[in-house]
């Protein structure tokens, strides 16, 4: 269910059973309420997995989950508004996965020492948090959170198109007119601010042109508490919340902040060159909260992006995507397991699991294999997170 203050979408369905029943015939969203009503279920958190999240709160229906946008889509331009999710909650809105988190967290635990945002929410006010990156340094095979994986994402390289566009959503043309020929050891050197050459040509991170054959790059990464930024750090090993000196999470060209899967930054800066998830520009080129304003995606180790129109499961970069939770709300025998949460997340068999059809629509790939590690739905003991005795939630 995607939210918006003053303006929700809402979906009235009926009861879960009768949901699973008209699932294969729920497709797309319906028109907008007038008003947010309160939910049963609250997920907040990634950008990357919000538009499928929305949609399965859609198939869920009743409204029992509701699944809140990371910005608000009636005014992008002001992200962290004031949300109300459930009676007596009132939040600042989570953008990204890594505040999603914090604030699953603080709803778990008041006491908790996530860094939290201005407004932070009340116990028990949120659910599950939307994450497109895994447990990382959080990770114990003794926590009291779990990721719980449902789609496999790849993320690629993001520039302007290849031909400036004029009218009402201008973009500019890219000058990284190599990016297609790049490999992941390029990247890394890149956003380790140093040089590369291809094709003949030197890109200099935030460098000028000095002659016909040196390119300029500016190498861009959404916003702090971004499950992609803390991902494609990780993948090309550069620290996220100390950025090199050549990496931005705002345009340099207009100094406003980079939203992930987004192409606004692109769109602006010839020289830009930045993360993209392919399964969000599939789903908006399938008509899921269309905000690419004309960015291209790019080959990397001679892998395309997608093959006969969905994601490609060889491309170099690749990710889990997950719904994080707490691990006893869907362990059967303990004394707050929900065996209805337990039912939309956990285990090959639940809802979302249920959905190929929906997740592909939305640009993912299924894990009905392994390819990383897990299947859809697997509760797995190293997708545990926080430590009740070293690093409590």
């Amino acid at each position: 269910m995607r939210k918006r203050q003053g303006n929700a979408r809402t979906w009235l369905n009926g009861s879960i059973l009768a949901a699973a029943a008209t699932v294969a015939l729920v497709t797309g969203f319906v028109g907008p309420a007038s008003a947010d009503p309160t939910t049963q279920y609250v997920a907040v958190g990634s950008d990357t997995i919000q538009d499928i999240m929305d949609q399965f709160a859609t198939i869920v229906g009743g409204g029992t989950i509701g699944s809140w946008d990371a910005v608000n889509p009636g005014d992008p331009a002001n992200p962290h508004d004031t949300i109300n999710p459930k009676a007596g909650c009132s939040m600042t809105r989570p953008n990204g996965s890594g505040e999603g988190l914090a604030a699953l967290r603080k709803s778990i635990n008041p006491n908790t020492t996530a860094t939290t945002l201005a407004n932070p929410p009340e116990p028990g006010c949120v659910d599950f948090s939307r994450s497109s990156s895994g447990p990382g340094a959080n990770q114990s095979n003794t926590g009291d959170l779990v990721y719980i994986p449902f789609a496999l994402d790849a993320v690629a390289t993001a520039t302007g198109p290849a031909t400036a566009v004029t009218g009402t959503d201008p973009a500019v043309a890219t000058a990284i007119t190599h990016a297609d020929d790049f490999t992941v050891g390029n990247l890394t050197t890149l956003y380790g601010c140093n040089s590369i050459t291809v094709d003949g040509v030197t890109y200099v991170p935030d460098g000028t042109v000095t002659n016909a054959t040196t390119q300029p790059v500016h190498l861009y990464v959404p916003q702090p508490g971004s499950g992609t930024r803390n991902f494609w750090g990780t993948t090309l090993g550069f620290n996220t919340t100390t950025l090199p000196a050549c990496v931005h999470d705002h345009s340099v060209v207009t100094s406003a902040p980079v939203e992930e899967h987004d192409g606004t930054v692109f769109a602006g800066d010839a020289d830009g060159l930045g993360p993209f998830s392919i399964a969000q520009f599939i789903a908006q080129g399938n008509g899921h909260n269309d905000r690419r304003h004309h960015v291209a995606i790019h080959n990397l180790n001679g892998q395309t992006p997608t093959v006969s129109g969905s994601l490609n499961t060889a491309y170099p970069i690749t990710r889990e995507v997950y719904n994080v939770t707490k691990l006893s709300r869907v362990t059967p025998g303990s004394s707050d397991f929900d065996p209805n949460l337990t039912a939309f997340l956990s285990g090959s068999s639940s809802l979302l699991c249920s959905q190929s059809l929906t997740i592909r629509n939305f640009g993912f790939a299924t894990l009905a294999s392994a390819p990383l590690g897990h299947t859809c739905g697997q509760v797995a003991t190293n997708l545990r997170a926080f430590d009740p005795a070293t690093n409590p939630v």
